[in-house]
């Protein structure tokens, strides 16, 4: 599969309890991603780190950075956690 974007991030977590853990993409993808835009400023899309792909929505942080939220059973899946640096590539559907 060829993917529309690929970078390594360190994956963090939102401030208070229970914050989502994430993957902020760079700000140098912000431009492309805004002319693809759609309702609520989500865009379904296949990611990938590691063995493990899955469908999730790209989402907009305040300020009009993007994320990729990692559910817990995709960090389980990875050994993955808050502070490690990752690959993650994704494809917009």
């Amino acid at each position: 599969m060829k993917w529309d974007i690929i970078f390594k991030e360190t994956v963090q977590q939102f401030p208070g309890s229970g914050g989502w853990v994430y993957v902020a993409v760079p700000k140098k993808f912000t431009k492309e991603l805004k002319q693809r835009r759609r309702a609520w400023g989500m865009y379904p899309i296949t990611a990938h780190i590691g063995k493990t792909s899955w469908k999730t929505k790209l989402m907009m942080k305040k300020g009009g950075n993007f994320f990729v939220a990692l559910k817990v059973a995709i960090r389980s899946k990875e050994k993955t956690a808050v502070g490690d640096r990752v690959t993650i590539s994704f494809k917009l559907d």
